[in-house]
């Protein structure tokens, strides 16, 4: 899904990726609702911070069970 962005996108990358603006990324990444870092002033966002953002409210529904329930497999 994502092979094609680099680790470290650009507020423009996921833009481009969720059909939203790079302006409203940038919001999102000020109020701390996505992962990212700012160098300088310029935002980077790994892949992973947009996938946890995008399914964030999968998992507050899931709630922890299915966090702890891989650790309980490798057990």
């Amino acid at each position: 899904m994502l092979e094609d962005y680099p680790y470290l996108m650009t507020p423009d990358h996921v833009a481009a990726f969720t059909g939203t603006t790079s302006q409203e990324i940038r919001k999102l990444l000020g109020r701390g609702e996505m992962q990212g870092c700012r160098i300088g002033i310029r935002w980077l966002i790994p892949k992973l911070g947009l996938l946890n953002y995008l399914y964030k409210d999968r998992r507050e529904k899931e709630g922890d069970a299915n966090e702890e329930a891989p650790l309980r497999q490798a057990l």
